[in-house]
């Protein structure tokens, strides 16, 4: 059954409210964070998401952080009806809008799937295949993060040089070098003319039956930003499609640590940044028993509480790094090697804290 609401245009209201040089289809600097590049992007089926701070939802919600900030809730009523009166105030013109159509034009098109897979296989051949400097470079980094050939090869671990997607594609037998580019703009590969991935270590974000989800970037040299992800699709939590929902789940902020507790044989998955989204959320509502591994900065702290407050039967894990000079679980990876890992993995995993104690423990070092 087809349900149509009306709602304030959202185009209209980020005009109105943030910048007049909106426009669907293209990303705006977002006011929720600071940001240098633009990184929250507008639909036209009225959603936004920023790929920077994670935030998203519709036309409400943008009002709603704007308003409230953090502190926006869309269930709450009292905001809910203030937000509203705002979007009266502003006079922003109505729009009717099919939620089922919203639904639908969120997936991932059959046509991008198919061009994820195939990049996903050019980036992880140039990175175990390829004998050049650039992948040369790609592989010291992640043997020097601890980062194993086999587990490589199980993530599908890729590298991108300056042009790898077009070196393969003029290789094409040519019915299916028609269209290449496009194909390529469409899945988000070339932006301004240029590949989007360059110089860049890339992890594949995919499911149990192989299907890409999306892609993230590290940069290997000099970079604005360390890490990209793939542009105008949603952020899932990096490999949570290989865990299965009724064993332990180890959540961390980056993806080489997700990475090096996979190694370990422990099922994890990455935010990939410290917002965890609705979406993210809600795609951790079949796990039963999550434990968050946080970093050794304030800024991890800070993110650690507020996952466990927003999903309150999460537990931490304090892998005994605190007064150390790691940084993270993939510190202790690439310093101390796989058994001693595991090691202090084991003995932190018998007195996993809730918030309060965790806040005890680390509050001195980082407030």
């Amino acid at each position: 059954m087809t349900t149509r609401v009306y709602k304030p245009d959202l185009l209209s209201a980020v005009r109105k409210t943030v910048s007049s040089n909106a426009d669907y289809g293209k990303s705006i600097c977002c006011p929720f964070h600071n940001e240098k590049d633009p990184s929250l992007h507008i639909f036209e089926n009225q959603s936004w998401y920023c790929f920077g701070c994670g935030k998203g939802g519709d036309v409400y919600d943008f009002l709603g952080y704007l308003r409230f900030g953090d502190s926006w809730n869309n269930k709450n009523k009292e905001m809910f009806r203030e937000v509203m009166r705002e979007s009266e105030n502003n006079s922003c013109r109505k729009v009717c809008i099919d939620n089922n159509l919203i639904k639908q034009e969120t997936e991932i098109s059959d046509k991008t799937k198919e061009t994820f897979q195939w990049a996903a296989k050019v980036f992880h051949e140039a990175l175990t295949s390829a004998n050049d400097a650039g992948a040369d470079a790609a592989r010291n980094y992640l043997y020097g993060r601890g980062i194993s050939d086999r587990t490589i090869r199980m993530l599908k671990i890729g590298y991108a040089e300056r042009s790898e997607l077009h070196k393969k594609g003029l290789s094409l037998a040519p019915e299916k070098r028609s269209g290449y580019v496009e194909r390529m703009k469409d899945a988000g590969f070339i932006r301004n003319g240029r590949e989007y991935f360059v110089n860049r270590i890339i992890f594949p974000n995919f499911t149990k039956s192989g299907t890409v989800l999306n892609f993230t970037g590290r940069a290997l040299g000099n970079s604005s930003k360390r890490y990209l992800n793939i542009p105008n699709v949603r952020k899932n939590l990096y490999l949570l499609e290989l865990s299965d929902p009724e064993k332990e789940l180890y959540i961390t902020e980056s993806v080489t640590d997700a990475v090096s507790l996979q190694q370990l044989g422990l099922s994890a998955a990455a935010v990939n940044g410290t917002a965890l989204s609705r979406q993210m959320q809600a795609s951790l509502d079949p796990y039963k028993k999550i434990i968050i591994v946080p970093q050794n900065d304030s800024a991890s702290m800070h993110a650690a509480c507020k996952w466990c407050e927003t999903i309150p039967r999460c537990r931490i894990l304090l892998p005994e790094y605190i007064d150390g000079k790691e940084k993270d679980i993939n510190d202790i990876l690439r310093l101390e090697g796989e058994q001693q890992c595991g090691f202090k993995l084991r003995n932190a995993a018998e007195n996993l804290m809730d918030c309060s104690s965790y806040m005890k423990t680390v509050g001195n070092k980082f407030l």
